[in-house]
């Protein structure tokens, strides 16, 4: 027969109410006590059920992450921040995707309703107020465009990232400069294409060819092979995230070309396999593991708190990386 939570009350001479208290984390059970009944507990083999202890708590000790993607690196380095202030906190990670669909993701919105204490999500959309409507639940948005002073919002600087790895191309000599985007209608594609035309315009330089890409090496390939037709093909790539950067370079490579000597390729987000391209690729580093872990931890706060804080935007700050694709080496 199975330990119950009076039983393990009555060998520690505690209220069954303690126990529970003491499982549900209550900060009015001194550590005295706190130690004792863990003690008995463990001994006893007892372990609260957790739906039990969701329904007597009101909490889920869960938090929701809902995402455009459920792969890739920067991702992975994002869910790590996410899971370490999770677990520090004695929560669990709910992952969903919205697979860059406004549809999916206000599908996987109502599926982690009721399962969660709280939600970060990174919405892939300039506009996704439709996924706020009625939300009734602690919400931190990671690089989200949103109106208005409603929410936290964890952003990293994509319009000053771009930017900075456009001013090296040109600095370096370049100037027909082309751009591989990422997804319509993405908050991070937008901003740094701002950031590359705000260098362009600030240098006198008309913009070069644009490509739309969807993220993956395939598509960044796909769009190497496109800028390669062109009468007067670019010197200088900006791609929009490292992946189709990658894919770019591979292009020219098998077309004859040289990087950086023909034509230097950067990237965005410094993901690992930046570093051991061939050649290493020059990108903008983005502490992605700093900003999940922030965003988690500020969600936390607000479930936990009685009084929550008011909503602030943060951002976390950029790197451009130099590396041999875009860095003649000296003979």
């Amino acid at each position: 027969m199975s330990v119950t939570i009076r039983d393990v009350a009555e060998e520690a001479s505690v209220s069954a109410t303690t126990v529970s208290r003491v499982f549900n984390h209550d900060h009015l059970v001194n550590s005295e006590t706190r130690e004792h009944v863990l003690e008995v507990a463990q001994r006893m083999g007892y372990a609260p059920d957790a739906t039990a202890r969701s329904l007597s708590s009101g909490r889920t000790h869960s938090i929701g992450v809902i995402l455009p993607a459920p792969h890739g690196e920067f991702f992975s380095e994002l869910i790590r921040g996410l899971d370490d202030a999770a677990q520090a906190a004695d929560h669990f990670l709910l992952i969903a995707s919205s697979h860059y669909n406004p549809d999916e993701g206000k599908s996987a919105l109502e599926s982690l309703a009721g399962r969660v204490d709280g939600l970060v999500m990174m919405t892939p959309r300039t506009h996704p107020d439709p996924l706020t409507e009625g939300m009734d639940l602690p919400v931190v948005f990671v690089n989200s465009e949103l109106r208005g002073d409603a929410f936290d919002l964890y952003r990293m600087e994509n319009r000053e990232g771009a930017a900075h790895a456009v001013h090296h191309l040109i600095e370096a000599g370049h100037s027909r400069i082309a751009t591989i985007t990422g997804p319509p209608g993405s908050y991070d594609v937008e901003r740094r294409m701002e950031g590359y035309r705000n260098a362009m315009d600030e240098h006198g330089l008309a913009e070069g060819p644009i490509i739309e890409g969807d993220f993956t090496q395939k598509s960044g390939y796909e769009a190497g092979k496109e800028l390669l037709d062109f009468e007067e093909p670019p010197d200088a790539v900006f791609a929009c995230n490292d992946y189709m950067a990658i894919g770019a370079m591979l292009a020219f490579q098998e077309s004859g070309l040289h990087v950086p000597g023909d034509i230097a390729v950067a990237g965005f987000d410094d993901i690992t396999s930046a570093r051991y391209a061939n050649p290493p690729l020059t990108t903008v580093r983005i502490p992605v593991y700093e900003l999940g872990r922030r965003a988690g931890e500020r969600l936390l706060q607000r479930i936990q708190s009685s009084c929550p804080p008011d909503p602030e935007t943060f951002h976390v700050s950029h790197e451009l990386k130099v590396r041999d694709s875009t860095n003649l080496r000296d003979p």
